[in-house]
Parts: C-alpha cells; sequence; structure tokens
C-alpha cells in the first residue's frame, strides 16, 4: 500500500522511531545498610614503671635504697615479682652480700621496693657508688630496671701538724696543737663535736670536748687549733727533755668525732680515729 499523504508518512516515521528509543528503568532503591557488631579488642596488658625513690644512710657503711613499682594503665593493678637483681659499680652482689628486698604499700596502687644494702669495703679513689636494680615481673611487661648513683661517704682524716708550748710552768704546761683535718668527700663536712685523747712516747698527755670545730670544704682540707694542759709529773724524762729543747716529739692522737655532712638523706655520723706520727715542738 503506498502512502500518497506526506503528512501521514511524517506521522509514521515519527512513531517508528519513538518505539525505538531505550524506557530508562526507575532508579534503584540503595540496599539496606548491614550493621555489624563492633570488634571486640583484647584487653590491654599491664604496664608497670619502676623509679628509683631515695637513699638514706645512717652509717658510712650501710644505706638504705627505695625504689617505687608504680602501676600505668588500669590493668596494672598489683604486680607480682618474680625475682630481681642488684649490681653495684658495674658487679653483681655476692650472694651473702644480697640484702632482703622489701614490698611496702607505696599508696595510689603503688609498691615502695626497699633494700637494707651493706656497702662492700672497696679501694680505690672513687666519688660515687652506681648501681642498678633488676625487677621480673609476672606477666609479658619481664624486666624493669633503674639506676641510681649516690655519694660515696669517707671518713675525714686527721693528723698533728704542731704542738707548741704556750706557757711552761713548774709542773703544768700548757700546749696549742695544730690540727690538719682533709675531707676527701664530694660534699663538705662539718665537725659538730669533737672529743680526743693526746698521747706522747705511749704515755697519756690530756683529753678535751671540743664544739663545732670547724667546717671542711668538699675535697680539701682545713685546720683546728686544739689548747690543751699538760702536768710534767706524769712523764718520763725524756720525753719533757724534747720538749724543752723544742724537738719532735711522738705522738698518738684518738678519739670519736660527730660529722654532719649537710647533704639531705645522708648520715651525720660518728667516727672514731686513732693517728700516730711525730710532730715538731715549736714556741
Amino acid at each position: 500500500m503506498k502512502i500518497r499523504s506526506p503528512a501521514l508518512a511524517l506521522t509514521a516515521l515519527l512513531w517508528l522511531w519513538n518505539s525505538c528509543q531505550t524506557v530508562e528503568a526507575p532508579p534503584a532503591e540503595p540496599p539496606p545498610p548491614v550493621f555489624e557488631e563492633p570488634a571486640v579488642l583484647p584487653p590491654e596488658a599491664p604496664r608497670y614503671s619502676l623509679i628509683f625513690e631515695q637513699v638514706r644512710s645512717e652509717s658510712l657503711g650501710r644505706v638504705i635504697l627505695q625504689y617505687r613499682l608504680r602501676p600505668e594503665n588500669p590493668q596494672a593493678r598489683k604486680a607480682e615479682i618474680r625475682g630481681w637483681n642488684l649490681t653495684l659499680n658495674g658487679r653483681p652482689l655476692p650472694d651473702e652480700q644480697k640484702p632482703v628486698l622489701e614490698t611496702l604499700p607505696g599508696g595510689e596502687g603503688t609498691l615502695l621496693l626497699s633494700m637494707d644494702l651493706e656497702l662492700p669495703r672497696e679501694e680505690g679513689d672513687f666519688d660515687e657508688y652506681h648501681s642498678e636494680l633488676t625487677v621480673t615481673l609476672a606477666g609479658p611487661q619481664g624486666d624493669l630496671t633503674a639506676d641510681a648513683a649516690f655519694p660515696r661517704i669517707r671518713a675525714p682524716e686527721f693528723s698533728i701538724a704542731s704542738i707548741a708550748i704556750v706557757k711552761a710552768e713548774l709542773v703544768n704546761t700548757r700546749f696549742r696543737v695544730d690540727l690538719t683535718i682533709d675531707n676527701p668527700n664530694i660534699f663538705p663536712v662539718t665537725l659538730s663535736s669533737f672529743d680526743y685523747e693526746l698521747y706522747g712516747r705511749g704515755r697519756f698527755w690530756a683529753r678535751g670536748r671540743e664544739q663545732d670545730v670547724l667546717r671542711v670544704p668538699a675535697q680539701g682540707k682545713a685546720e683546728a687549733r686544739l689548747h690543751l694542759e699538760m702536768n710534767f709529773i706524769d712523764m718520763r724524762r725524756e720525753l719533757l727533755d724534747e720538749v724543752i729543747a723544742l724537738g719532735r716529739v711522738p705522738y698518738r692522737f684518738t678519739g670519736e668525732a660527730l660529722v654532719d655532712t649537710g647533704v639531705p638523706l645522708l648520715p651525720r655520723f660518728k667516727m672514731d680515729f686513732d693517728r700516730s706520727g711525730a710532730s715538731a715542738v715549736v714556741e
């Protein structure tokens, strides 16, 4: 059949073209959200820190070292100590010198670790002790270490520089003794009291007591002057002759001194001394 009308032909073509177009589908709805349970993290392992607290001492050869074992997170409520080790100046202590480690409540969940340490007798010219405490804890954290340094305390050294005759009488003679005190410590010390006895050629001369004698600088020396009275009746004749002739007198100087270190937590200690030598007798 022939289509004779142009308008009718155009209408047919438009219908055919529209029938070939793709009909767009309506937009798809998004899928419903999937709710997942949050992952359960494993609990955090307990964490602790070991801190050196202080050193205290009550004598020349004994110190008390204290450390603080402190929890660092909520899981670290109570630490279990499996073992410990202490080195002094880089060397482990022998078993017979190893002190007892005491655990004391330290407040706020901490533990105060304390040990009473007898210092070994060591030779050599060193000024400080260096210690290292290692504590082994139960659990994954394992070992904790804390270092500490504290000064070595040594007794001052006494020597007589000279003995001088101040006034000679028929029976009694007054002397002046010039005393030198050497302080080997890295801190100054003060002789707050001083009891002494002086002997010449093995015979007792005199005794005395001094208060607030002097302050000796760190690693320095100072001089003190003592005054005493001696009775010639108790002396040997040869000693009397040496004194009168202004010669040299063998002496022994012995006694006890109370020494203040002036350092917090370090001791005010008593020290015994016993020194022998020979001193010039001067006017």
